[in-house]
């Protein structure tokens, strides 16, 4: 057993034997009716009879939790994370579905092979990498709980040396009915089982909130911290694809043994963040008249039929990348010879304040609308010299503001149809002219004889690119472009038929002025490519189709679920994609002793190959490959087994993931990135419990 696991099971094991016998002997010497030890006579099986006036404490366990939209200053209630299926995936950094490519290691950077779910909506672009950690105040939980309740939820995989662990939990009470406090914890550290590959993050957030008759405030604080130390992937390829050729008389490396591009180099982010949502509602009052007999009786009722919002964030936004060693032939420019740290800050505040009518408040109302403003400030600094000839540097700070203006409507009552629909627009500032337009119809109807419900969804949007897109000073890359305004749609349908298991999306997307990260670099006199990333644009269209059909079989307590998606691009030199990605599970789910549920088997992920996006340590980001080195990856398997239970609330799992490891597949490496392979295999355990008063 794993010592570690060891230390943790010998404690708990050793506090529920002791804890039995002193719980047997409270029942038996006194119970809740007041009987004492000395009537039982020594028979341990005896029960007294209940005393009928004696009420039985029941701990409530309802609770509900919900977002604010950032636009409307509303609540945007979601489903509480007590699910068991999948749970085993939920900490991947390749995501439930194993979408994404990472560089191996629990919590590294990653980007999704799937181009619909590619975000790039974030406020500062260096968090982008990082989506599987980092969370912004609009993604806050906040909870509303009859009892105060803790979860605690952990995920540890490896030994000591080179494994990894997560923990997560959260804590939520109430004081009263009006008042609610919490707070949320979340630590990820992962060693690495290659050489400088460690990270280490941690978020605390704190939130509180009161909900009164006419007036209502939502308030919260993160802070998070992600080190990423970066080893710029292995020397040489061939340790993971031929390693009989690199073993040198040696049978095979060990992993830790394997040599890396990089050592003393980290990515270092710090982010403090704060939200405050001021609510008034407005209400109507109205009379009924009664009558009973010869009494006539006359009743005042209030209902609110609109709210009016104040939504204010700000928050400090830092990215440092720390130097003390770089090898000679790896970046083809140094800029800033004075310095071995690269320096970005974006600190922001913006302000909306909206209108909203709500749905249903009168027999006219048959959807809510929305108007809101908001004003944004956002403040740059990072690295910069002095045009004297001399190399001074300073740190250079630019501010861009913008004023946008924008609406919904929407109906999400209707029993058959649904519509959303959303515009956004700024009227004034640096980004004069960005919109966002998007709607999502949903209709429920019979097909065969089938509940089916259809959903078409509309995106068209035009941003500006991210201002350290547009300027970059720092120790290896260095530019100052004018890119224009980024022009993209996205067309998607939906069916789906839940009786028969099955979800079908299809999605068009057209791109215009698509921005990307390329490496331009050439070959010193020792035929090495060096490292030179820039920021490119293509002014030409790219057109990407793609289709995910989602189908689930089940035949008594085996269950077989699909995932596959085919994708097409136009520029596959420009927005390389994998032309087929399929995730397959399969599965036994059953109960035993009826309480304990189980679900155990397999799991497989696959996708064809392609020359996947690069990852540049200097820059945080991924990129496209030197034209100079390209290498491609997929067609290969990943395969994990596991068993992933639930009891009475608690949810526990054990895996063993890429045990196929070693297998010979042609043309296929465990590769994700290039130059990054994958953990071997590795032994992983999970617990999520939840504690209520």
């Amino acid at each position: 057993m794993n010592p570690l696991r060891a230390k943790i099971a010998i404690p708990l094991l050793s506090v529920l034997f002791l804890s039995y016998p002193a719980q047997a002997q409270q029942l038996v010497s006194q119970n809740q009716d007041g009987f004492e030890s000395n009537l039982y006579e020594g028979n341990l099986n005896a029960l007294p009879e209940r005393d009928s006036t004696v009420v039985q404490r029941e701990v409530p366990k309802d609770y509900v939790r919900w977002k604010m939209d950032p636009y409307t200053g509303l609540k945007d209630t979601v489903g509480n994370d007590t699910v068991q299926y999948l749970f085993q995936n939920q900490h991947k950094t390749e995501g439930k579905l194993s979408t994404y490519n990472h560089l191996g290691n629990m919590g590294s950077p990653r980007i999704s092979r799937l181009f619909s779910e590619r975000d790039g909506r974030r406020r500062f672009v260096f968090d982008r990498p990082y989506s599987l950690f980092i969370k912004d105040p609009g993604d806050f939980l906040f909870t509303d709980t009859k009892t105060p309740h803790l979860n605690i939820t952990y995920f540890n995989g490896g030994n000591k040396r080179t494994g990894e662990d997560h923990i997560n939990g959260y804590f939520a009470a109430n004081f009263g009915k009006l008042t609610g406090i919490g707070l949320n914890m979340d630590y990820l550290f992962g060693r690495g089982r290659y050489q400088n590959q460690g990270t280490s993050m941690f978020d605390t957030r704190v939130y509180a909130y009161y909900h009164g008759d006419n007036w209502s405030l939502h308030a919260s604080f993160n802070t998070d911290q992600i080190k990423m130390e970066e080893n710029g992937g292995i020397t040489d390829d061939r340790y993971i694809t031929s390693p009989e050729m690199m073993s040198e008389g040696r049978k095979q490396y060990q992993p830790e043994e394997i040599p890396v591009r990089l050592s003393r180099n980290w990515n270092n982010l710090k982010r403090k963040q704060a939200l405050i949502v001021n609510t008034l509602s407005l209400n109507r009052h109205y009379e009924v008249t009664d009558s009973v007999g010869d009494t006539i009786m006359t009743s005042t009722f209030s209902k609110e039929f609109a709210t009016v919002s104040n939504t204010t964030e700000f928050g400090i936004l830092k990215r440092r990348f720390i130097t003390y060693n770089s090898p000679n032939a790896y970046y083809q420019h140094e800029w800033l010879k004075n310095d071995s740290l690269d320096f970005f800050r974006n600190f922001y505040v913006s302000s909306t304040l909206s209108f909203n009518l709500n749905e249903g408040f009168s027999k006219w109302a048959v959807a809510g609308l929305n108007a809101y403003a908001r004003y944004e400030l956002r403040s740059y600094s990072m690295s910069d010299t002095l045009p004297d000839g001399k190399r001074t540097e300073f740190q250079k700070r630019n501010n861009e503001y913008d004023i946008f203006v924008g609406g919904s409507i929407q109906r999400v009552t209707g029993r058959n149809l649904k519509i959303k629909a959303f515009a956004e627009t700024s009227v004034l500032g640096d980004r004069l002219g960005d919109f966002t337009l998007n709607g999502n119809l949903e209709l429920h109807f019979n097909l065969m004889k089938q509940q089916a419900a259809l959903e078409a969804r509309a995106v068209f949007s035009g941003t500006t690119p991210d201002y350290f897109q547009r300027h970059f000073h720092s120790q290896h890359f260095w530019w100052d472009k004018s890119l224009k305004k980024e022009l993209t749609s996205r067309i998607e349908g939906e069916i789906r038929i839940d009786r028969w298991r099955t979800r079908l999306v299809v999605g068009l997307n057209n791109l215009n002025n698509y921005t990307y990260y390329a490496d331009n670099g050439v070959a010193d006199v020792n035929g090495r490519i060096l490292s030179d990333i820039a920021v490119m644009q293509e002014g030409a269209g790219i057109q990407v189709i793609d289709a995910t059909l989602h189908q689930d079989f089940k035949l008594g307590p085996l269950h077989w679920d699909n995932s596959v998606t085919w994708q097409y691009t136009s520029n596959g030199s420009i927005l390389p994609l994998p032309q087929l990605n399929a995730y397959s599970n399969l599965y036994l789910r059953f109960l035993y002793a009826k309480r304990l549920q189980i679900e155990f088997g397999g799991d497989v992920s696959w996708f064809s190959s392609y020359y996947a996006p690069d990852y540049s340590p200097a820059l945080g980001q991924f990129h496209l490959q030197n034209s100079a080195s390209m290498m491609k990856i997929g067609n290969y398997p990943f395969m994990d087994v596991y068993i992933n239970c639930k009891l009475s609330g608690v949810r526990f799992y054990a895996m063993y993931s890429h045990v196929n490891q070693g297998m010979n597949i042609e043309n296929g490496a465990p590769f994700l990135a290039p130059h990054y392979p994958v953990n071997p295999r590795m032994f992983k355990i999970g617990l999520s419990w939840t504690f209520f008063d």
